[in-house]
C-alpha cells in the first residue's frame, strides 16, 4: 500500500514558491490500477517523483509497502526504490553506450541485496524483450528503437526486478494509438498479476482502462 499523509511540496520560481501540494492525502491499494489526471501544473509528474523518492516533499508522510521514505538516507532509498518500484520515466533515460539488453539488465546488476547470478538476470531480461516483441533488437543501442519500442524498453527495464509498484508518467506521448493501446494493454495486465501500477496520463484512452482514476486540481 502506499500512503500520503498531509503532503506539502512547494518550489522556488522566479516569480516567487509556487505550492504545489498543501495538506494533500492520498491512498493506494495494493493491487490497484489507479490513473492521476489533471491540468498542467497541477503536480502529477511531481507526485510520482515523491511516490518514487526522487523528490522529498517539504513536511507530511510517504510511506510504501510500510516503509516511511522521508527515513530512508539517500543511499538507502536509491536501493529501496531500485528493488520495490520500477519507474517508467517520460525521458528516454537510457545509457547509449550499452545494448538494448544491457540497458535492461543494469538495475538488476546494481542492486545491493540482489543475489542473481548474472545468467539469470540475462535470462530474465531476454524474456521480458520477447514478451514485449523486441527481443530481435536486444544487441542494438537505443537510438536505434521507434518511440514505441522505445517504451517497451522502458517498461521492460522497470520490470527486472519484478518490483511491486510500478509507476509511469505519460507512457503513452509520442506514440501511435496502436502502440499506446498496446503498452497500456502491457499495465493492465501486470495489474490483473497483483501489481500495484500508478499512470499519469492525458490520454483519455489510457484513463478509460485504468480501474480508479485520482484527478488532480490546480
Amino acid at each position: 500500500m502506499i500512503q500520503i499523509e498531509k503532503l506539502s511540496k512547494s518550489f522556488k520560481t522566479p516569480r516567487g514558491i509556487k505550492k504545489v501540494f498543501s495538506d494533500f492525502s492520498l491512498t493506494v491499494k495494493d493491487g490497484s490500477f489507479l490513473g492521476i489526471a489533471g491540468e498542467s501544473g497541477t503536480g502529477k509528474s511531481t507526485l510520482l517523483s515523491i511516490i518514487t523518492g526522487l523528490q522529498k516533499p517539504d513536511s507530511g508522510k510517504v510511506c510504501v509497502n510500510g516503509t516511511e521514505l522521508l527515513s530512508l538516507n539517500d543511499d538507502e532509498m536509491c536501493t529501496f526504490r531500485n528493488e520495490n518500484i520500477g519507474f517508467v520515466s517520460q525521458e528516454q533515460s537510457f545509457l547509449e553506450n550499452l545494448s538494448v539488453l544491457d540497458n535492461v539488465t543494469l538495475p538488476a546488476l546494481l542492486s545491493k541485496t540482489g543475489k542473481t547470478k548474472k545468467s539469470e538476470v540475462i535470462g530474465r531480461a531476454k524474456k521480458l524483450l520477447s514478451d514485449f516483441g523486441i527481443e530481435s533488437l536486444a544487441e542494438m543501442g537505443p537510438s536505434a528503437l521507434s518511440g514505441g519500442e522505445n517504451r517497451r524498453l522502458l517498461i521492460a527495464r522497470a520490470l527486472i526486478n519484478d518490483p511491486q509498484i510500478i509507476v509511469a508518467d505519460e507512457p503513452t506521448d509520442a506514440v501511435s494509438k496502436k502502440q499506446a493501446e498496446e503498452i497500456i494493454g502491457i499495465f493492465k495486465a501486470l495489474s490483473k498479476r497483483g501489481k500495484t501500477v500508478i499512470l499519469v496520463t492525458h490520454d483519455e484512452n489510457a484513463l478509460k482502462k485504468c480501474s480508479s482514476v485520482f484527478y488532480l486540481d490546480k
